[in-house]
């Protein structure tokens, strides 16, 4: 095993479009990019290697980077973390991550993030407008879903670990609920219910992103508070095993919550040249179906060779299922104001591109973070 493994570049690493706008459109993005807080709700910060059949290589010596300049080159005022990478040198299924895996990476991310210069950890709401005035880039803890088994005192770990929303299921089934790609899919079990309240107690968002549809509906009526969909889009627009129901968002919405669109590479597009557009067709989608007010970010970014990520972790080398090698535009975290510039030239309102890039996220972490 290498002592040193060479990591992906956080900024070029392959050429990536800037959304084109006309001389007032670039006067109303300047003044929104320097204005507006603007956060990721679903984002993997954590930089892949060059070569992708190092990764496991890499998360087993936990030599890890954070992409902090990628984040800056973005404009992020805040990103979420969705750590989980680490899970993967005990098991090749993100489903069954264990525990102790996953909580050690959030432990050693804190703590470089802790000896950074303008990075801010964020715990709360508070944190994100002070992470603005102040010109740094916001760090907030959360996982891809709790590997937590049966053992609901986890959640209470986590929780001071700095952990402030977490998915309750992956792709499988676990103790709490069903996943989407389980064949008969049930809702919450009895301890899911027990999670969920315990997630509402600490202030801690519930993520329905992986949750089966009855699930994802068990939680939305059991949760006092509202609950996200960090990383979907519309199944209306793309029909696959990864986008949401109108009925599921639509309930989400009405109980205050918020649906953040991805922008996997190949998730909404068939396209071998695929490009932002097929992303914002979703965000034009989502607030026609549920309004300006419950649609926020939630890219699924990552730094490095997204696809070929994809091919290792599904065995699969077909070309035939990843026709584009990026989505040009919104490549990773570093392209995060292509969102904004995207949203002008469709003719959003400075309002509402304001409440779709960062304040829809801070209503929502105000009302369960606090």
């Amino acid at each position: 095993m290498p002592a040193t493994i060479p990591l992906a570049r956080q900024t070029g690493r392959v050429p990536s479009s800037t959304v084109p706008l006309n001389a007032a459109e670039e006067v109303r993005y300047r003044a929104i990019a320097e204005e507006a807080v603007t956060v990721d709700v679903h984002q993997h910060p954590f930089v892949l290697p060059e070569a992708m059949e190092q990764l496991i290589d890499l998360v087993r010596i936990g030599r890890y980077q954070w992409g902090y300049d990628a984040a800056r080159a973005g404009g992020w005022t805040a990103v979420t973390t969705a750590n989980v990478f680490a899970g993967l040198k005990s098991t090749t299924d993100m489903s069954f991550v264990e525990y102790e895996d996953v909580a050690a990476e959030v432990g050693g991310m804190m703590a470089d993030i802790a000896a950074q210069d303008g990075i801010a950890r964020i715990g709360s709401t508070a944190d994100i407008a002070a992470a603005k005035q102040q010109g740094s880039v916001g760090f907030m803890p959360t996982l891809e879903h709790l590997p937590i088994g049966n053992r609901i005192e986890r959640l209470d770990a986590l929780h001071s670990m700095g952990v402030r929303l977490a998915g309750i299921t992956y792709n499988r089934r676990n103790y709490i609920g069903d996943g989407l790609y389980e064949r008969n899919p049930g809702g919450l079990s009895e301890f899911g219910i027990e999670v969920v309240r315990r997630m509402n107690d600490l202030g801690m968002v519930i993520d329905l992103s992986h949750a089966s549809l009855p699930t994802a509906m068990d939680a939305i009526e059991f949760s006092r508070v509202p609950v996200v969909f960090s990383h979907n889009a519309a199944y209306a627009l793309r029909p696959n095993r990864r986008t949401r129901r109108d009925e599921e968002l639509a309930a989400c919405a009405a109980k205050g919550g918020l649906i953040c669109i991805t922008a996997v590479p190949n998730s909404l597009s068939d396209d071998p040249e695929q490009d932002i557009e097929c992303v914002l067709d979703h965000y034009d989608y989502m607030v026609n179906l549920v309004g300006v007010d419950h649609v926020g970010i939630g890219t699924d970014t990552t730094i490095g060779d997204h696809v070929a990520f994809h091919k290792l972790m599904m065995g699969r080398d077909g070309l035939g299922d990843y026709p584009a090698p990026y989505l040009n535009g919104l490549e990773s975290p570093a392209d995060g104001g292509n969102i904004t510039r995207g949203l002008i030239r469709r003719g959003y309102s400075d309002e509402d591109v304001r409440k779709i890039i960062g304040a829809n996220a801070l209503d929502l972490f105000r009302r369960v973070i606090g």
